[in-house]
């Protein structure tokens, strides 16, 4: 017989209110949020996103149909999805070189890594095998990996703004727009703010190599 072992309680209640309004420039002054509040509220996102992660550990042990273990997951992971957007727009608002920036990097990491482990725990169940699903709709957020490094990337992306091929308010919000989705060889998880910094010391051979990515790209384009 199957253990009735979740709650009735959302299990993302406080995580919600944390992104949604505490931490979103739209609904909340986040500028007047002192650095120790800050360091309070990322202290506590951790322990609560590893609270809801073995809560759902222990409650899908004891689920037996197949049907109920994949409505449960993919419950607790589309739930989580709609977190890390949240988070991720907003991160792009906030200013540069602020503790609330890294706060803003780190609540997101920390919901990343929560998304990893259900993923590595639960495979098939959250990536949809091939089944159209809410979940594996929503796996569009996964990383995507780039064989150019750090450096190399924040050249185009620099030189895509410069020439206006992408247009945003800044720079700044480029990084933190896109960043988040990419992942190198050598960083599985990138920082825009290191990204921005190395733009300002380019090396050569940095330069080098994203010039020749980008002449790859033409050829390519050329031959369709």
């Amino acid at each position: 017989m199957e253990k009735a072992l979740f709650t009735n309680k959302y299990p993302y209640a406080w995580l919600d209110e944390i992104v949604d309004f505490t931490l979103n420039p739209q609904q909340t002054d986040v500028a007047a949020i002192q650095v120790q509040q800050l360091t309070t509220i990322e202290l506590r996102f951790r322990e609560d996103l590893q609270e809801v992660f073995r809560q759902l550990k222990a409650g899908t042990f004891f689920l037996l149909s197949s049907r109920k273990l994949n409505v449960v997951v993919n419950h607790y992971y589309d739930a989580l999805l709609l977190l890390e957007r949240q988070a991720m727009v907003n991160l792009a608002a906030y200013p540069d070189d602020q503790p609330l920036t890294v706060t803003g990097e780190n609540i997101l990491m920390a919901i990343q890594d929560l998304k990893a482990a259900i993923i590595k725990r639960f495979g098939l169940i959250v990536t949809g095998d091939g089944k159209d699903s809410p979940a594996a709709e929503g796996n569009v957020l996964t990383k995507i990996f780039c064989k150019l490094s750090v450096d190399q990337i924040g050249i185009i992306l620099k030189a895509a703004d410069d020439t206006r091929l992408i247009i945003a308010s800044s720079l700044s919000l480029i990084f933190r727009s896109i960043v988040p989705f990419l992942s190198t060889e050598k960083s599985k998880r990138i920082s825009w703010n290191s990204m921005r910094k190395s733009t300002y010391h380019m090396e050569q051979h940095d330069k080098e190599v994203a010039i020749e990515a980008l002449e790859k790209l033409i050829a390519t384009i050329k031959g369709y």
